[in-house]
């Protein structure tokens, strides 16, 4: 008996040419996306917005207010003019009036966009790699970003939301928190620790001495007054030298103890914190 192979040759094909037109009318069914030091772990929050935001005096370093980001989060912020992208470290999660997030004056010149009025964003929470937080942390610039192409650009533009009145001013900001780094002072100053007015103890309770060979220096200033308040607030001592009043805390019995002080004066605002020790 012989077979004819003609039929099952064309049913093979079909279910070839079925098979290719279903891929080419869903390219992204088996795509798993671009991976890369900014993109979200499945557990993360996916926050992706477009819409308006101003700029604050927070300082030199590339800074954000979100009122729907946490604080200490990180995102990532596109000028919607140009195509410029730049990552940002959460500071605070307020509302900023008219406008979805605020951005610092460093993070504006990185953007390239003015500084007096608004400017459309989009704005994405991302993970970015340990590096760049740590550059973030430090004051420092995190890697630059690949600029958003024209196509995507022109899709987010028509999400923009009618644009804010800008005839009527922008609220004030708030009041510049004191740079905890501030200029060297010209003379020079003895070699000593002065210690912060301490706290009264509570009755009955016998000071202990600070034992521990490990220290966390929060800032460097230049006046004695704000030097003695800040360690006062912190629980701290200063300790003058070269021209300027370190505030210190500590000493600390363990490295960890002293890390965990550490990382609480980073989030209290002093991204330069840094563990040392006694010398």
């Amino acid at each position: 008996m012989q077979w004819n192979a003609r039929p099952i040759t064309l049913a093979l094909a079909l279910f070839a040419a079925t098979s290719a037109h279903a891929q080419d009318a869903d390219p992204t069914v088996s795509a798993n996306g671009p991976h890369g030091t900014s993109q979200l772990a499945p557990d993360d929050r996916r926050y992706d917005a477009v819409g308006y935001a101003a700029v604050r005096p927070l300082g030199a370093v590339a800074l954000a207010v979100s009122p729907a980001l946490p604080v200490e989060s990180y995102a990532e912020v596109t000028a919607l003019d140009s195509g410029r992208t730049i990552l940002v470290r959460i500071t605070e999660a307020s509302e900023v009036p008219g406008a979805i997030a605020a951005l610092s004056e460093g993070a504006a010149g990185q953007l390239g966009v003015p500084a007096d009025r608004l400017v459309a964003v989009r704005i994405r929470a991302v993970r970015p790699s340990t590096e760049d937080q740590a550059a973030l942390r430090s004051a420092g610039a995190a890697q630059p970003r690949i600029d958003s192409p024209p196509a995507l650009l022109r899709a987010l533009r028509l999400q923009l939301p009618p644009q804010p009145d800008t005839s009527a001013p922008l609220p004030p900001p708030p009041p510049a928190q004191p740079d905890p780094i501030a200029d060297v002072i010209p003379h020079p100053v003895e070699n000593v620790a002065i210690p912060a007015k301490p706290r009264p103890a509570p009755k009955g309770a016998v000071p202990k001495p600070a034992q521990g060979r490990y220290l966390v220096q929060v800032a460097a200033l230049s006046s004695l007054q704000r030097a003695q308040a800040l360690a006062q607030k912190l629980q701290g001592f200063v300790k003058a030298g070269g021209g300027l009043y370190r505030v210190q805390l500590g000493p600390f019995a363990t490295e960890a103890a002293a890390e965990r002080a550490r990382a609480e004066a980073v989030r209290a605002g002093f991204g330069d914190a840094r563990r040392t020790t006694v010398r």
